[in-house]
């Protein structure tokens, strides 16, 4: 069957605005090449004096070069937010932000195209096609980034439950005689199957100090690679015992007390939103049946006696 005459109108524009882009940055490298730039201007009987030339080359070059630098900073900073998230995810491949950004296109072009390509194959195209086909195309850009965040919560959520039994677990470790390197090396291990996740990173940090790095900086990289606040406190408390000299026992103790004592202010503040917002449906759904059932049998009532009256009076 023929395409629609929209859906060939939209791949003309697409088309065009490709090859116009094309043609500007063709455009533009031609302008911004010294070399062409003074063939055209010799070759010009009207051509500015070499001084301007030069001056203006030197301002252009220059200003050329501060939004080169802008840009690239700009670029970098969002590629190492978005690397640093993928690593809160759980993806440390240094491929992971370039693959994320593709799965992103990929699925917003294929969504976009496959809508087109199954509309133009109805025997009746789908009113509003183009802006469905837009709608659909913002929504596969977007979201791969709520997954993104989904996952990130979840893994939070999860080191977060586990952390206080780790810290105990690294308490009766470090009375018992064990170092601390041995001690994550231990729980690292016994937490395995009831808190992968968390046992995964503890693993990873024993191995960094293993191979060298100082201990405060494997648990601030621990914490820089969960992106978890508790985490952090927990490598702050640690450099703090190291710089101090007090016991390690019992900052972690006083540690996992913290961690409980927030994580039960946080259960009684979430109770607490509970009758807030079981206001909404209290009023939507409840009250007009308990009204029905209420006022229902009443209003029965003095309907069967008003109407006989009414009837009379007719």
């Amino acid at each position: 069957m023929p395409l629609d005459a929209l859906t060939l109108a939209m791949g003309g524009l697409v088309v065009l605005a490709v090859a116009s882009i094309g043609a500007a940055a063709r455009s533009f490298r031609a302008a911004a090449d010294p070399a062409v730039r003074r063939l055209r201007e010799g070759s010009d009987p009207h051509s500015v004096p070499l001084a301007a030339v030069v001056a203006g080359e030197r301002l252009e070059a220059a200003t050329h070069e501060a939004s080169r630098r802008g840009a690239a900073t700009t670029d970098e900073d969002a590629e190492s937010r978005l690397r640093r998230q993928l690593v809160w995810a759980g993806f440390r491949s240094m491929r992971a932000p370039k693959l994320f950004v593709g799965a992103k296109a990929v699925l917003s072009f294929g969504l976009l195209l496959g809508f087109l390509a199954v509309n133009a194959a109805r025997a009746e195209p789908v009113p509003f096609a183009l802006g469905i086909a837009v709608w659909l195309a913002g929504a596969g850009f977007f979201l791969p980034n709520l997954w993104l965040s989904s996952r990130i919560a979840n893994r939070l959520r999860q080191i977060d439950r586990a952390l206080p039994d780790a810290l105990d677990l690294l308490v009766t470790c470090v009375e018992a005689g064990l170092g601390l390197d041995a001690a994550l090396q231990r729980v690292s291990g016994e937490i395995a199957l009831a808190w992968p996740l968390l046992s995964s990173e503890l693993r990873l940090t024993f191995l960094e100090v293993r191979a060298g790095i100082p201990r405060m900086d494997g648990f601030r990289r621990l914490a820089a690679r969960t992106g978890s606040p508790e985490l952090r406190a927990l490598a702050a408390t640690l450099t703090q015992t190291e710089l101090f000299g007090t016991s390690i026992a019992s900052a972690l103790r006083v540690q996992a007390e913290g961690i409980r004592i927030r994580r039960m202010q946080r259960a009684e503040e979430r109770a607490a939103y509970v009758a807030v917002k079981m206001t909404l449906p209290l009023i939507l759904c409840i009250l007009p049946s308990l009204f029905a059932v209420i006022i229902g049998p009443a209003a029965i009532n003095i309907m069967k006696t008003l109407m006989p009256m009414l009837g009379g009076q007719r």
